[in-house]
This record gives C-alpha cells, structure tokens and sequence, in this order.
C-alpha cells in the first residue's frame, strides 16, 4: 500500500516537473503553417495537379510529428474539390521543414459544380488547408491556412504547341 502511494507521488511529481519545464521552454506556442505558393503540375486535357507549398514551423525544443493535411478548393462560394493527403514525417526542433502537397483536379468535375464555367476561361479559387501534427503534452492540434488565386481552364487546341502554351499559364 505505501509502495503504490509513493509510485503515484512519484509519478505526480515527474508529470508536474515535466509540464512546468515543456511551459518554460515554449511548448505553450502554437506550430505555424503558410502557404507560400502555388503551381500547375502534370497540367493535361482532362485534369491537371496543383502543387501547394506549404512552410511548416515547430517553436518547440523536440521535433514535431505531422499526421495529416486537409483541403477543400471552392470558386465564387463553390466548393469543387476536397480531400486529405497523409504527410509523414517530423519537422526538427526549433525549425521550419517545407511541405510539397499536390492535389489532382478534374476539370469536368470542376465544370459541373461551378456553373458558367468554360473551357478556356479562367475562374478565381480560394484553397483551405488545414495540417495536423501530434503536439507533445497538447496532442492533436490543427493549423489552418487559406490561398487564393486564379486557375485557368484549359479549350481543346487547334495544334500541338496551344496546349503547351496553355499550360504555362494555367495557375496564378
């Protein structure tokens, strides 16, 4: 019996002892997240990739797990795309790790829910992503983020060398 009050002391102590230092060593911020570009990857007829880069920051003195990132992309209010893409990997201590996440979008699936859209006309989306990480102490924590800008919708070319020239415009 006083074997199993000491270990609980003990534990208690330990538990205090490590939250007041995690306190004082700054675990009480929260990770950042921005997104810091946008660009058109594997741009085809039908669909094309976007490529979001996103700097993460850890304020904390042990690395920091990421578990998930979320999305949803709208244009003019409409939602035409969401998802969830797993990010593996830590960001270092005291650091900040940049993130490459690419989310595919059909363009017909876009064309059906936002209506007026044409192929060849370009339409202004807002992206909303939202990344989970595994905080020491805190647990589960999700940092949201936002971009906008424009997405150009590829017409069908009369040659070889439009589409080409399309797609370098696509994304801004």
């Amino acid at each position: 019996m006083y074997e199993r009050r000491a270990n609980r002391f003990l534990i208690t102590v330990t538990a205090a002892m490590l939250l007041a230092g995690l306190t004082g060593c700054g675990m009480m911020n929260k990770p950042s997240a921005e997104i810091t570009g946008v660009k058109i990857q594997n741009a085809g007829v039908t669909e094309a990739t976007m490529l979001f880069d996103v700097k993460v920051g850890n304020p904390y003195s042990v690395p920091l797990p990421l578990s998930n990132l979320d999305y949803a992309l709208s244009s003019s209010g409409q939602q035409f795309l969401t998802g969830q893409a797993t990010t593996l990997g830590t960001v270092p201590a005291n650091a900040s790790k940049m993130l490459s996440v690419p989310v595919r979008i059909s363009y017909m699936d876009l064309i059906k829910a936002v209506k007026g859209v044409r192929p060849g006309t370009t339409i202004p989306y807002k992206a909303d992503l939202g990344l989970s990480a595994d905080v020491p102490v805190m647990g589960s924590m999700r940092v949201p983020m936002s971009k906008e800008g424009e997405l150009a919708i590829p017409s069908m070319p009369t040659s070889g060398s439009g589409l080409l020239d399309q797609i370098k415009g696509l994304a801004k």
